[in-house]
C-alpha cells in the first residue's frame, strides 16, 4: 500500500519507468503532499491534488497504446472521450501537424474529470485505480481490458502515490445508490419489452443482464438480483449520462453511441422511458411503483 510518508520518493523513482519518458527527457519534479491548517490546504485544486505533475506524469498514461483496437486493452483515449460518455471523461485529443495531444485548457478539464474518480485518503478505494486493475488482484470489471495486473505495476504506483499526495482529508465523492425493487419491478421488463421492428434486448444480453424470464411467469428473485449486479456494471450512479445502459441503445444524433448492434430503443433524451431510467439511475425513483414509461403486461406478475 502507498502510504503518505513515502508518497515523494516513489514519484520520484516511478517517474524515471513511466511510459512516455526517455533517458533524453527531464524527469518531473515529485509534487509535494498537501497539508492541511484549519482544513485549508497547500495547493488551490481539486482534493489538493498536483496538476503539474498530472499534466507531466499521469494523463499521458490515458493516451498509451496497450496493443488492441476497438475495444479489449486499447487505449483509454480509445474510450474515455467526452462522445463515450464513461465514468472517465477525457477530452478529445487536439490534431495538429500531424501530432495530438491536450491543449493547455483540455488537460485542465481533464484534471477536473479525472480528480472526481480519486480518494486522496484512502488511494487503493479510487475509481481511477481500480477498473484498470485485475480483479483477481481487487480490481474491478474494466470493458476496456487489464492494464495493471499487480499492484506492483509502475503506472499503478506512480499513480496511486500522485492521488496520496492530495489532501488528506478529501474522500472519494459520494456514490448514489439505485434501488433495487425498481430494477426489479420496472427496469428489468424493459430488456424482454422491444419497441416496434426491433428485438428484445434479452436477444443479444441474455446471458448476462437481460436474463429471459421462466416461461409465463415473472423472474425469480434469484434471477433478478443476478441480472441487477450485472447491470451495474454498465451503470454510473447518479450521472445517466455516463451510464452505458442508457448511452448504447441512444441516437447517436441525440448523444448516443455510435456503436450499438442491437439499433437504438430511444432517438432523444427526452424519449419517457429513457427519463424514467435517468430518475432510477440518480437514484430518484424507488420502490415498486413504476412511472406510465416503464408499465408492462410482459412478463406476467402473477
Amino acid at each position: 500500500m502507498i502510504s503518505r510518508s513515502n508518497v515523494w520518493p516513489v514519484l520520484v523513482l516511478l517517474t524515471l519507468f513511466t511510459v512516455g519518458c526517455s533517458d533524453q527527457e527531464s524527469t518531473p519534479s515529485a509534487p509535494t503532499v498537501a497539508q492541511t491548517n484549519d482544513n485549508m490546504v497547500s495547493r488551490d485544486t481539486p482534493k489538493g491534488l498536483d496538476y503539474e505533475f498530472f499534466k507531466e506524469s499521469v494523463e499521458p498514461i490515458f493516451m498509451r497504446y496497450r496493443g488492441g483496437f476497438v475495444g479489449s486493452d486499447s487505449s483509454c483515449v480509445a474510450c474515455h472521450t467526452v462522445q463515450a460518455n464513461a465514468p472517465l471523461g477525457l477530452e478529445p485529443l487536439t490534431q495538429e501537424n500531424g501530432e495530438a495531444f491536450w491543449t493547455e485548457e483540455q488537460s485542465r478539464q481533464n484534471f477536473e474529470n479525472v480528480a472526481r474518480l480519486v480518494n486522496p485518503s484512502a488511494p487503493e478505494t479510487s475509481r481511477l485505480l481500480l477498473a484498470p486493475l485485475a480483479p483477481i488482484v481487487g480490481g474491478d470489471r474494466h470493458s476496456g481490458g487489464i492494464f495493471w495486473d499487480s499492484t506492483d505495476h509502475s503506472e499503478y504506483r506512480l499513480v496511486a502515490a500522485w492521488i496520496a499526495s492530495g489532501d488528506p482529508s478529501a474522500t472519494a465523492d459520494p456514490i448514489v445508490e439505485v434501488d433495487f425493487e425498481f430494477f426489479r419491478s420496472c427496469v428489468q421488463p424493459v430488456f424482454v419489452n422491444p419497441i416496434e421492428n426491433a428485438l428484445p434486448c434479452s436477444e443479444c444480453h441474455s446471458g448476462v443482464f437481460a436474463i429471459p424470464p421462466p416461461a409465463n411467469s415473472y423472474w425469480t428473485l434469484e434471477q433478478s438480483r443476478l441480472a441487477f449486479e450485472e447491470l451495474a456494471h454498465l451503470v454510473d450512479p447518479g450521472r445517466p449520462d455516463s451510464s452505458r445502459f442508457l448511452h448504447k441503445p441512444l441516437h447517436p444524433n441525440a448523444g448516443g453511441d455510435l456503436m450499438h448492434n442491437g439499433g437504438r430503443r430511444w432517438y432523444s433524451k427526452d424519449d419517457p422511458e429513457r427519463q424514467a431510467l435517468a430518475s432510477w439511475v440518480r437514484g430518484d425513483a424507488v420502490g415498486n411503483q413504476c412511472p406510465p414509461a416503464l408499465q408492462f403486461d410482459n412478463p406476467p406478475r402473477s
